[in-house]
């Protein structure tokens, strides 16, 4: 909501009157001389002067840029034509500057946010587009905290010659705060949600940018649909925000099944990937989220999570998460975690978290190559995020970032079964320390698309890694063009530079490039690679959900690409 402000006669004297004569000829030369009796004035002419249908605007142009550095006074007294010449008379006048520009009555931490010093003011050129800066500033201060009505001029203006003192007086009107957020349409989601994912609590003070944001933030809630824009209610001292807003299928379901007989036993067992997303099931902005694989016959993974936001309408959310995997008859991993969430304004968060590691070694066998054990780790540790995408979905603009980093003990239980030896080079108790960082910047090109600047990465910092305590990556959530966690490793890092073309809201098609590097140091062994990965790939949205398919190629360990490698990646998710 933006009010008008008053900047006094002066601003009228600098901007007023800014065209000139009009000429219609075709193709003349342009002379300017500059009256007598002043002072040289440096103009900025490009090489080449300006046809006759623009010699109106050309002389406007430079008659604004001598106001903007001071001359306030400029003009072309004189222009005459004769011929195909146009000769114009410009009167420039001296240059005014500052006696002192006061602070007023505005107030001294509105002034310091703005980066108002008066001693800036003070024997300086007058330029109006720095005080129009100024003002904007200011206004903007007042808007954002409480004073949506808030005017802003010039007071006690003098002008002795070349010089101009004034002060600066703002009108703030009455405080504002918001009273009540309405919503109008047949929205289930309890409103205490909505109101603090927006940052708009009732008797908070009036803040126009969060205002702003408000069409951005509900489409960043899968569960919501805006029925038309909001709109605001103004009485003194109090604004009322009305919202129209209505349900919105979100939860999904996505699934392949299959069926292979087991190659050691020949029972028959089920394969597969199987993910379910419960989006706000409770109606307060809670998620419930599973995933089961199981690629190959031996090797299974599960992971859930729960995330519940705005704890007792508070900034404050948990999350909870757990991983199983098992890897053949080899080992298996279970990994539990708990954070506790500090959501930000704009939606940005804070979070401390603890991580629980465990590793199992499933067959006496797998000890042999000294490359598994068993092991226990926990970590503690503070992350934050950071997103400032136009849409999270599918976004054409803005960055993006979570980083994580933690420290904590790890124990390695020693196996009854095995000789004493076996853990006579190992560490049974160390240190762990273990960092994370996904971030992101989409640069807009043209009107529909966008190219991304990606980087993915992991660390884990430790005496003696083994590999069942390792990252898994590969596959279509890190590189793609390789099978799904194929490559371990205890630090890699995944660069990705990706064009996208948006066809819809939820459409887009792509062309990608995924360079990653990473090590593999497993009790005291080091394996080093830099894998790449290319190819493209379609998100299509159909009235039944989101249809997607991705194909990529692959290179590892300099071997040559191979077209019978690529990885084919298909997948449709249905709304419910």
């Amino acid at each position: 909501m933006r009010f008008y402000f008053t900047i006094t006669c002066l601003f009228f004297i600098c901007y007023a009157t800014l065209t000139g004569v009009r000429l219609s000829a075709q193709g003349v030369t342009l002379q300017i001389d500059q009256s007598a009796n002043e002072a040289a004035v440096k103009l900025n002419l490009p090489k080449n002067g300006p046809d006759s249908s623009e010699v109106n605007a050309f002389l406007a142009a430079l008659r604004y840029e001598l106001i903007e550095d001071g001359y306030l006074a400029a003009s072309f007294d004189t222009v005459i034509r004769n011929g195909d010449t146009v000769r114009a008379v410009l009167n420039a006048g001296r240059p005014y500057k500052w006696a002192k520009l006061s602070a007023g009555n505005v107030r001294e931490e509105m002034l310091s946010k703005a980066g108002y010093r008066e001693k800036f003011f003070r024997g300086t050129p007058f330029k109006p587009a720095e005080m129009s800066r100024l003002f904007e500033t200011l206004l903007d201060l007042a808007e954002n905290n409480g004073y949506p009505f808030a005017q802003l001029g010039l007071a006690d203006v003098v002008i002795d010659g070349e010089e101009i003192e004034a002060a600066l007086k703002m009108n703030l009107h009455a405080y504002t705060v918001i009273d009540s957020i309405i919503i109008k349409g047949d929205l289930e989601t309890n409103r205490r949600v909505i109101e603090n994912h927006l940052g708009l609590m009732k008797g908070a003070a009036y803040n126009q940018s969060r205002l702003d944001r408000i069409p951005l933030r509900l489409r960043e809630l899968p569960y919501v649909r805006v029925i038309k824009p909001y709109e605001v209610g103004m009485r003194e001292g109090e604004a009322d925000i009305y919202l129209y807003l209505e349900n919105k299928k979100a939860s999904n379901f996505d699934g392949v099944l299959g069926v292979l007989p087991d190659p050691v036993t020949g029972d028959i067992i089920f394969t597969g990937d199987v993910t379910l997303d419960l989006m706000n099931p409770f109606k307060r902005g809670e998620s419930i989220n599973l995933r089961w694989q199981r690629l190959q016959t031996r090797t299974q993974q599960l992971d859930l999570r729960f995330a519940y936001p705005f704890l007792f309408n508070t900034p404050v959310g948990t999350e909870f998460n757990i991983n199983l995997f098992r890897q053949d008859t080899l080992f298996s991993q279970v990994n539990l975690g708990l954070a506790i969430q500090y959501f930000l304004p704009g939606g940005n968060k804070l979070k401390f978290y603890v991580d629980d590691f465990q590793a199992n070694v499933i067959s006496a066998s797998a000890y042999q190559q000294g490359r598994l054990v068993d092991s226990r780790s926990v970590i503690f540790g503070i992350g934050g995020a950071v997103n400032t995408l136009d849409y999270r979905f599918n976004p054409r603009s803005g960055y993006f970032f979570d980083i994580t980093a933690g420290g904590g003990k790890k124990r390695i239980r020693e196996n009854a079964a095995l000789d004493e030896s076996f853990y006579d080079d190992v560490n049974l108790r160390s240190e762990i320390y273990n960092a994370n960082i996904l971030a992101g910047y989409h640069q807009p090109v043209g009107r529909r698309a966008t190219l991304l600047f990606r980087v993915r990465g992991g660390y884990f910092l430790n005496d003696n890694m083994f590999l069942n305590e390792a990252y898994r990556i590969g596959g279509l959530k890190s590189i793609r063009g390789f099978d799904e966690q194929a490559i371990f490793a205890t630090g890699f890092a995944v660069g990705t530079l990706e064009f996208r073309y948006l066809l819809e809201e939820n459409s887009n098609v792509f062309l990608f490039i995924d360079q990653a590097a990473y090590e593999n140091r497993i009790n005291r062994e080091v394996e080093e690679d830099t894998p790449l990965g290319f190819g493209g790939g379609i998100n299509f949205e159909t009235g039944a959900g989101i249809f997607s398919l991705t194909y990529a190629l692959g290179r590892q360990f300099d071997n040559d690409i191979s077209l019978r490698g690529g990885k084919l990646h298909f997948g449709f998710v249905s709304f419910f």
